[in-house]
């Protein structure tokens, strides 16, 4: 162990990172556990559902599905983009910064169309600290009849420059100063993905033994979820699921309510054998409030089970069209299930719906 501990060191392993995420202004910035951090820009939309019960949602007009982004990887060489993407088509000439033109060097960006979208980015260090000198001090940039508000952008770099260590240093983007490059701190490692759990194939009868048993077992906190009670519409809906998630254990979704995009199901981890009684599932969630408990409770929105791998998503929308919400993937490892992938944007907007920041992530073994 002694020879152990230098070489982390040396070697700048890291452990892994607290995931966040702030908002400033019309401006968010999401850094994963691995300190890739991304920094978005966007009309917050008037259809919003507020995600994290402290703050408060965003009530501005949704005009042109357009965001700014800049994403950069941690560490002293961590890659750095500045990408805006719109739904539409655009060239360089569409492109302004409080009414007058936004001049940039069309050889030191790239511009992809595809499938009607189309995506201007650049990942050269100098281009992209060039751009943001040129955004600071402006109110907004127009794609078209489109706009990216920048107020809070300087907030949310300068939070990036943080979660980083860069601030004070030669490679931050609005914290800048003497420091050298490389004592920028190193990116923090990833947690492995646990092994594949291959499901089990229960018969029908266990199937409806687990699925009575639960429901009985845990009728209390099943009533206080404020479930909704099974018609001749949401019968079927609501019908429980159940899973073999190895000899031991099976998994057991119960339905809750039935929305008009999408349902609430109760979790719960259930005892095949022996002692032992159903109990809500523990998945793991990272921190992200002063309300956050760090575990879901047990429930999620419109899951999904992979036997193949031991796999349980979800996937929450904000509103019908998913410009906001949250998305978790967390794999059974035989004992409880491990949180491995998370995605979350709490205002709604921007190109492309279901596209938010990742929070977490997890090394593929």
């Amino acid at each position: 162990m002694l020879l152990i501990f230098p070489f982390l060191i040396m070697s700048g392993a890291v452990q892994a990172a607290a995931p966040s995420y702030d908002a400033y202004g019309s401006w968010l910035v999401a850094c994963d556990n691995a300190l890739t951090c991304e920094a978005k820009g966007f009309l917050l939309g008037d259809d919003v559902t507020s995600i994290m019960s402290d703050k408060e949602p965003e009530t501005a007009p949704v005009n042109g599905a357009v965001d700014l982004r800049f994403i950069r990887g941690a560490g002293p060489n961590g890659v750095i983009e500045a990408r805006l993407t719109a739904d539409f088509s655009f060239g360089l000439s569409d492109l302004r910064m409080d009414g007058r033109p936004l001049l940039l060097d069309r050889f030191a960006w790239t511009l992809n169309t595809r499938d009607g979208v189309t995506t201007l980015f650049s990942k050269r260090p100098e281009v992209v600290a060039m751009f943001v000198a040129q955004l600071r001090n402006a109110n907004r940039v127009q794609v078209g009849d489109a706009i990216v508000p920048l107020s809070g952008l300087s907030a949310a770099l300068l939070r990036m420059d943080d979660r980083q260590g860069r601030v004070g240093g030669a490679t931050a983007l609005i914290g800048m100063g003497p420091k050298a490059a490389d004592l920028v701190p190193p990116a923090p490692l990833l947690s492995p993905v646990p092994s594949a759990q291959h499901a089990i194939l229960l018969a029908r009868m266990e199937r409806d033994r687990l699925r009575a048993w639960t429901k009985r077992a845990q009728a209390r906190f099943i009533k206080k979820q404020g479930c909704d009670s099974p018609d001749q519409e949401t019968g079927d809906l609501l019908e429980a699921e159940v899973y073999g998630l190895d000899k031991n254990n099976a998994l057991v979704l119960v339905g809750c309510r039935v929305a008009a995009y999408q349902d609430m199901f109760l979790v719960f981890v259930v005892p095949r054998t022996g002692h032992g009684r159903p109990e809500p599932a523990g998945l793991p969630g990272p921190v992200l409030s002063k309300k956050d408990t760090g575990d879901e409770g047990g429930v999620v929105v419109s899951p999904d089970f992979d036997g193949g791998t031991g796999t349980l998503t979800d996937f929450y929308k904000g509103m019908g069209q998913a410009y906001c919400g949250a998305s978790h993937a967390w794999r059974w490892d035989g004992h409880h299930f491990v949180l491995t992938g998370m995605t979350f944007q709490l205002g709604c907007g921007g190109s492309a719906s279901g596209d938010w920041p990742t929070l977490y992530r997890s090394k593929v073994q």
